[in-house]
């Protein structure tokens, strides 16, 4: 059983949008103890981080653009350590070749050893078209088997590895060692592939929270039933709950 969930904010984009702060008062209430961010919508780090103290949320870490890191990047690292974050994290890449798997792997080698040196884990967070075969390989492999991992690291989104086609818990027993941040998203079944909330699919969060108990989890939900924030509120009773 999770003692610690925090929520990736872009799950709540319709009402960060419009009230940042009150949406951060609204996860809290629900027991999220973190949030993983998806944009600050220019709110000063200073200004962010006096409010997640004041709702009592760890800012555990965000989603930063490629192209941010690219050329941004120590702007990014700096908010985040105003923020006291523990991960920065590549949200996409197009990683869909073995050439493109290997020149990300230089590129997120050169990240994620000025991450470490800013005192963050950088991580790469996949999607499907990473699993896709390219050359007998699946680029995401042939990007991990390349990385420096003392300096790269996954955050596996489990949705997208069951979307791929791949056995969870399978992939994530072989590679949890590299996988310190996990995204709990769950699959509604393989026809309909759709992303439901968390008690309504096939994946198992259980076996994976007790496979990796140490491991920080962050909750997404990107398609609802009724309310973003209703859904969330559903999904964080029930993954609490296991």
């Amino acid at each position: 059983m999770l003692n610690k969930l925090s929520a990736q904010l872009w799950s709540v984009q319709d009402y960060t949008s419009k009230d940042f702060f009150g949406t951060l008062e609204e996860i809290s209430k629900m027991g999220y103890t973190g949030v993983e961010f998806a944009g600050y919508k220019d709110i000063l780090a200073k200004d962010m981080d006096k409010k997640l103290k004041e709702v009592n949320l760890i800012a555990l870490s965000a989603h930063v653009g490629i192209n941010s890191l690219k050329e941004n990047l120590d702007a990014e690292l700096e908010y985040l350590n105003t923020l006291g974050a523990k991960y920065i994290v590549c949200p996409h890449a197009e990683i869909n070749t073995v050439e493109s798997a290997m020149k990300h792997a230089e590129l997120f080698n050169k990240i994620g050893e000025q991450s470490a040196k800013a005192g963050l884990i950088f991580a790469y967070h996949n999607h499907a078209h990473e699993f896709k075969m390219d050359d007998g390989q699946y680029p995401l492999e042939v990007l991990f088997n390349n990385v420096d991992l003392r300096y790269v690291k996954q955050q596996p989104d489990v949705f997208w590895v069951a979307y791929a086609g791949l056995d969870v818990n399978e992939y994530m027993k072989k590679n949890i060692s590299r996988c310190p941040v996990i995204h709990l998203k769950q699959l509604e079944n393989n026809e309909t592939k759709r992303n439901v909330d968390a008690g309504s699919g096939i994946i198992d969060f259980k076996y994976l929270i007790n496979l990796s108990p140490d491991a920080d989890y962050v909750y997404e939900q990107e398609e609802f039933v009724g309310t973003s924030l209703d859904n969330m509120k559903k999904s964080f009773k029930d993954i609490m709950n296991r």
